[in-house]
């Protein structure tokens, strides 16, 4: 024997006195740099882990502060290692032991508390907030209520357990001579995490702490999400955390941690419990940030002897973590083989790709497929559902367009979901406490909007059968390549490691997926040039008050820009409406240049439009009289618009008369319309007199146009919408939204002129969108009340050049008015909706795409020209086209990306394009073809 450590052994009076003093371990094979490793291993504690000194040490002090005496009965919840150590120490100190548990507490912990003496109970039902530990938690405080003398551990809240590892943190300094850079500890309930922290802020403050959680852990503003491997992550939010003594933290999946524990048992013959599997891979991630020569330690929390049965149960694995046969290979080789799964991928997790999940779980329900289905889902941010544009961060001044009782994401297609969704009203009056019939008209934040689809998002996941399993990605889609009929997803995760994931069939739902670079001629990126707002909070923080801005664009992202750097810097209004006024805070910009082409703004929306007339010029029966035949292509100036101009002045008019007390007779021709309509103008010489040309182009005349015409047009503007229901303007552009869907049909793959494609394109796309898809009334005031507050300045909104100086500042030109005019200004804000153009103006993934000819531009060719819209080419089904002109049916886009091929101007809509209900019925009919064809190979 060692004579070194013979010295160092001694006599115990107690198995509990030989807690801690654990072994350290240099691991010589799992860094690939020049960095130490080192390895403190708590499952050399009596119970096998870390818990042991956290249960003596709760335990220990309760009894010495008279909270506790011998006979009395310790209450705790916990599945695994906690319940173990108190269950040893209870016995050691006369107490009774009652542990709460779960179903995913596994046999042989079970086994060993029943084996110790401890009482089990078992709670089987999740909470709807909260999940197995709130249901767990909820249990100990009605078991507290009913059991005499009892105590409540508490390892969550009890600030005993965070300072029992001051002991263990110096035991590895002592090991150490004193000398550490990074401690990687796992998460759970934090106590050992902030025990750690706390010594080393108080006495090695240059040591970094790095915490490894979960995926689908809530720590560290995560999101919650399934995880099968216990020990680390919480579902809950921790009361020890506080992440100003962590350096950074390490998110590590599922199948990460059980590489991580047979990496450790291969590579050093450890074998190790979950969690330590989970550090393994979380400094794998991290390592290429740390220095060369630091020193590193892991706190390995227990051994892998009670996951026999699962991380290293081969069968186990192969059920439970999707990818695991191809990512590592068991000690002796895999045993047994998989059998089918197939797998799918939805990228993007807005809206869109929340309704293609919503269809993909009702039609595999409604086909009663059995087989395993394992759905990955990419989203670039934590908000899964919701998606970037009505992400749960931003600020409650951020409006919706359109109001509550327009907000529905059920389908109105069979089957039906998987489980009961509500549209948004009713779960607004659920959640508000306020009657449906107050809402209904209503504007709402997009942020609330957020929270309604996050909901129905986890209503879906968590409704989802027992065969399906959903995981998700917090990671960027890069790149997708085929290997024999699967498709391999490149993905970037947060901590830039590079991912494959293999999938059957994909969804792309990206949203606007174009990059912004391309604002002026200099396409150099500087840091006064902000090429897109969102997170509006984030993206103009560094935009200094009493600067001058330069904003492009006038639609409703120029608005949130606006109030973001007003209202959100602490200015207020007072009063409504008309009489609205704004009063500076001092932190806004000093003035704000907005410009567009038009240099109009948008026109408002209200809740309570006016009743209008059915439509009665743009119908099937007139597109049928000009379509010559099948194959006909509209000509829009010629054979459109005119239909449109004349539903425009009908539905005006209408209103218009009703308001004055006559009748627009239904029946008339439009040409006796128009007769009465000059005979209506000469009765009511005051009626302001519609005109289709003004409301396309109000200021038609460039040097008539400044801040004073704006002024007075959006006064106007908001005194003929505020009118409400009387309102013949809000009547006529309300023409668009029923025309819309038929003219979708029309423009969709190829249906006008290549020439007519473009026209609309350029001419009358950001028309129609300005007058009918405009802010609530009220922050249109609110931009009247800036404007009047001499904050807003429209010299230059029409059309103005514009060059970045060599400082990086910009200079504005009104080249064109009577008077030639300039303005320098400090920064330059891109406020437009970005729309794709392949290759140069598009994300990553689509750039990658297109260069490996997964994908080719979209034309319109026709004897009127050759028209490119810059989006991708697409079948009818949303199934890209390659370059070699191969339908690649195992992807389907949908959404924002499909623009310019077909018409969509609405994030929320669920029958505009509904490429989702067309992909998630193909992948059913994919999945059971591939599994037929296995079976006539067998």
């Amino acid at each position: 024997m060692n004579v070194s450590l013979k010295d160092r052994l001694q006599v115990s009076n107690s198995i509990l006195e030989t807690i801690g003093d654990t072994p350290i371990v240099r691991l010589q094979h799992i860094s690939s740099t020049k960095v130490e490793v080192f390895a403190k291993l708590e499952s050399f504690n009596p119970s096998g882990s870390v818990k042991a000194r956290t249960s003596f040490n709760i335990l220990q002090k309760a009894l010495e502060a008279g909270k506790l005496r011998k006979g009395d009965t310790v209450i705790e919840s916990s599945s695994g290692n906690m319940a173990i150590g108190l269950a040893q120490a209870c016995l050691v100190m006369g107490l009774k032991l009652i542990v709460v548990v779960d179903p995913k507490i596994n046999k042989l912990t079970s086994q060993l508390l029943e084996t110790y003496g401890a009482t089990i109970e078992m709670v089987t039902e999740p909470l709807e907030e909260g999940g197995f530990l709130g249901a767990r938690l909820a249990k100990v405080k009605d078991l507290l209520k009913k059991t005499k003398n009892s105590f409540w551990s508490n390892q969550y809240g009890n600030l005993d357990n965070p300072k029992t590892h001051y002991q263990t943190t110096q035991e590895i300094y002592e090991a150490l001579n004193g000398r550490l850079d990074y401690l990687f500890v796992a998460t759970s309930t934090c106590g050992t995490l902030m025990g750690c922290a706390d010594y080393i802020k108080a006495n090695h403050p240059n040591t970094k702490i790095i915490a490894v959680d979960a995926v689908g852990s809530v720590l560290f503003g995560g999101e919650a999400g399934t995880r099968k491997i216990p020990g680390h992550g919480a579902g809950v939010d921790s009361q020890f955390l506080d992440e100003n003594y962590i350096h950074d933290f390490v998110k590590v999946s599922d199948l990460e941690c059980a590489i991580g524990c047979w990496e450790l048992l291969e590579k050093e013959s450890i074998l190790a419990g979950g969690s330590s599997g989970a550090i393994i891979k979380a400094f794998q991630k991290y390592e290429d940030q740390i220095e060369e020569g630091s020193r590193c330690a892991f706190i390995l929390s227990d051994g892998g002897s009670r996951y026999l049965d699962t991380i290293y149960n081969q069968e186990w694995l192969i059920k439970n973590i999707p990818g695991v046969y191809d990512a590592l290979t068991p000690i002796g080789g895999w045993k047994i083989k998989p059998s089918f799964e197939y797998n799918v991928a939805i990228v993007g997790l807005g809206p869109k790709g929340l309704y293609g999940l919503e269809r993909l779980l009702a039609q595999l329900k409604n086909k009663k497929v059995q087989e395993t289905v394992h759905i990955h889902l990419f989203n670039k941010n934590e908000y899964f559902g919701a998606g970037d544009v009505y992400r749960l961060d931003q600020p409650n001044y951020l409006k919706m367009n359109f109001t509550n009782q327009k907000i529905d994401i059920r389908s109105q297609k069979q089957p039906e979901a998987i489980v009961e969704l509500k549209n948004y009203t009713s779960w607004l009056s659920d959640s508000t406490g306020t009657d449906e019939s107050l809402l209904k008209d209503q504007f709402s934040s997009r942020k609330m909007v957020g929270k309604y689809l996050s909901k129905s998002f986890e209503d879906l996941v968590s409704s989802a059968p027992e065969n399906i399993k959903i995981y998700r990605h917090l990671e960027e889609v890069l790149n997708i390549t085929e290997n024999e009929d699967v498709l391999q997803l490149e993905t970037l995760s947060e901590v830039k490691s590079k991912n494959l994931v293999e999938v059957h069939n994909l969804l792309l739902t990206t949203g606007h997926a174009g990059n912004r670079s391309e604002i002026l001629e200099n396409k150099e990126s500087i840091s006064s040039n902000i090429d897109f707002v969102y997170p509006v909070e984030k993206k103009l923080v560094n935009i200094d008050s009493n600067s001058s801005v330069a904003i492009k664009g006038m639609g409703l992202t120029f608005i949130d820009a606006v109030l973001a750097l007003t209202e959100g810097r602490g200015g207020s209004f007072s009063g409504v409406c008309k009489n609205m006024e704004y009063f500076a805070s001092g932190n806004e910009p000093a003035v704000i240049y907005p410009y567009c082409r038009s240099g109009a703004l948008m026109i408002p929306r209200v809740g309570e439009m006016p009743k209008v007339p059915e439509l009665r010029f743009f119908t099937a029966e007139k597109l049928n009289e000009i379509r010559k035949n099948s194959a006909h292509k509209f000509y829009f100036s010629e054979e459109l618009l005119p239909l449109i101009r004349k539903e425009f002045i009908y539905r005006y008019y209408s209103v218009a008369f009703r308001n004055s007390g006559e009748n627009l007779d239904e029946n008339l021709s439009f040409s006796e319309i128009l007769n009465e309509i000059e005979s209506f103008h000469i009765k009511y010489p005051s009626e302001k007199r519609f005109s289709f040309e003004a409301l396309q182009s109000p200021f038609i005349q460039h040097e008539d146009y400044d801040t004073s015409a704006v002024k007075h047009l959006l006064e106007e503007t908001l005194a003929q919408v505020s009118e409400g229901r009387k309102s013949p303007l809000l009547a006529a552009i309300g023409a668009w939204h029923d025309i819309s869907p038929i003219f979708n049909d029309l423009y969709s793959f190829r249906g006008l002129t290549a020439r007519s494609h473009q026209i609309f394109d350029t001419e009358y796309f950001s028309f129609f969108n300005r007058i009918s898809y405009g802010p609530p009334l009220e922050n249109m005031y609110k931009i009247l009340a800036i404007l009047k507050a001499g904050i807003l300045d429209f010299s230059y909104g029409k059309s103005p050049k514009i060059d970045q100086l060599p400082n990086g500042k910009f200079e504005l030109d009104n080249f064109s008015s009577k008077t030639s005019k300039k303005a320098i200004t400090d920064y330059h804000i891109d406020a437009r909706i970005p729309k794709m153009k392949l290759p140069e103006q598009s994300s990553l993934l689509y750039k990658n795409l297109f260069k490996e000819g997964k994908m080719q531009v979209f034309q319109n060719i026709d004897e009127t020209g050759i028209y490119e819209t810059g989006g991708m080419n697409l079948s009818k089904e949303g199934h890209p086209i390659s370059k070699e002109g191969k339908q690649l049916n195992n992807i389907t886009i949908y959404g924002t990306p499909t623009e310019g091929v077909t018409f969509d101007n609405d994030t929320l809509s669920r029958s505009r394009n509904d490429f989702s209900s067309v992909w998630a019925n193909g992948v059913v009919d994919h999945l059971k073809k591939i599994i037929s064809n296995s079976k006539n190979i067998k």
